[in-house]
């Protein structure tokens, strides 16, 4: 494990031991009295230490529910699901109880919602919360350079009740039930209600903000770190409506501070390819080393057709790779480039169908007879290579991309 992957475990970790229970250390405050704005926090919490106070307990639209998380002294972050209307109050509470009240002024849902991504909403209060009350940074877009998703970091998650529960980041804004049997004591589903509620990595002592629920089981929802640039825009966009001009953008966390970049051998591999595409010359798109430009959809129907039969095989078997010549034909026969028609000192390009039967048979004795050299051009151009198989799913170069999530496995809600 990396050390700003291992940094984050261990400041969960460390806070925990074997003799504590959900009912007495699970929950943030000890009484909560929404009516008469009285809340007790609970020193005896495992997380009684950090400040989350960036976490509002209640609203007046939708009390306990519809969560809320200050990322500004003036702004709070939601689920576009699960909004506040304008009008709505919102509540803070300090470490000591100390209660503050703010009214929604202005929102904006992210222009691309669609349910249920990027399921996140901005809103602007009508005035800052003091000092006391502290926004959380969020997941920087550089997390990827820092942080390890296979070390099962474990994550601070809030839900309707104000339970202080623990799951582990699995990647992005995904989550994955704790397997440590100490997190395990604080861990429990998401159910409906919850959305919106905030889920934290911890770094330095502070709570760094991953996702908003979207989804229940282990729970889920929008990367944060993916929409940094988009946030900041719908704080601007929120601002407006609420006709001020707050100039706040959000803070992301400093890795940095902790250690070096990892080697992230999937992002190097990604740039690499992009790099190449970007800059290769004319000759990488025409070359026949380049087999797998023409074996794919959108080109194998042209050089494989059941229309390149055995009067064009001499013309073609050059241009076709490795791929399209069988064992039978390669050895000697031009190892990556002829078929068993044009042998490796003929060389396909420029060898008749008249002299391939001859010289098949004197340089690929062991591979070729001449009474099947004749027949092979419409054995290796035949139906058999058509596009409909060089375009299957064996053969395509996308890897297969994973559709489900044990986050989301309970569904939307």
């Amino acid at each position: 494990m990396n050390p700003i992957s291992l940094h984050c475990c261990k400041q969960i970790d460390d806070l925990l031991d074997d003799s504590m229970s959900m009912e007495t250390n699970g929950r943030v405050f000890i009484s909560q009295d929404h009516a008469t704005s009285g809340y007790m926090r609970n020193e005896d919490s495992w997380c009684a230490d950090l400040d989350i106070t960036c976490v509002s307990p209640w609203n007046s639209s939708g009390g306990h529910k519809k969560a809320g998380t200050l990322i500004t002294p003036r702004h709070i972050i939601g689920a576009a699901h699960y909004e506040y209307s304008a009008g709505t109050v919102v509540r803070f509470v300090e470490k000591n109880g100390t209660v503050h009240d703010r009214t929604i002024t202005g929102k904006a849902r992210h222009p691309d919602y669609k349910p249920h991504s990027p399921d996140l909403t901005i809103y602007t209060l009508d005035g800052d919360l003091p000092s006391t009350i502290s926004p959380c940074s969020v997941m920087p877009s550089d997390h990827g350079d820092y942080l390890d998703s296979n070390s099962k970091i474990p994550c601070l998650g809030l839900d309707q009740e104000e339970k202080a529960l623990i799951i582990d980041w699995r990647s992005g804004g995904r989550m994955q039930t704790p397997t440590d049997p100490k997190r395990r004591i604080f861990h429990e589903s998401k159910i409906k209600g919850d959305s919106g509620n905030p889920a934290f990595l911890v770094f330095d002592g502070k709570p760094v903000l991953v996702t908003v629920w979207t989804w229940g089981g282990a729970g889920g929802g929008t990367p944060v770190a993916d929409y940094i640039s988009d946030i900041n825009a719908m704080i601007e966009t929120a601002d407006t409506r609420a006709g001020v001009s707050t100039n706040y953008t959000i803070t992301e966390a400093d890795f940095s501070t902790r250690g070096n970049k990892i080697f992230n051998a999937g992002k190097c591999s990604a740039q690499f390819e992009a790099k190449l595409r970007e800059s290769r010359p004319s000759w990488f798109e025409t070359s026949a080393e380049t087999s797998a430009e023409y074996t794919s959809a959108e080109t194998s129907a042209e050089y494989t057709s059941a229309e390149t039969s055995a009067e064009t095989s001499a013309e073609t078997s050059a241009e076709t790779s490795a791929e399209y010549t069988s064992a039978e034909t390669s050895a000697e026969t031009s190892a990556e480039y002829t078929s068993a028609e044009t042998s490796a000192e003929t060389s396909a390009e420029y060898t008749s169908a008249e002299t391939s039967a001859e010289t098949s048979a004197e340089t690929s004795a062991e591979y070729t007879s001449a009474e099947t050299s004749a027949e092979t051009s419409a054995e290796y151009t035949s139906a058999e290579y058509s596009s409909s198989e060089y375009s299957s799913s064996e053969s395509s170069s996308e890897p297969p991309w994973e559709t489900s999530a044990e986050s989301s496995s309970e569904g939307f809600f």
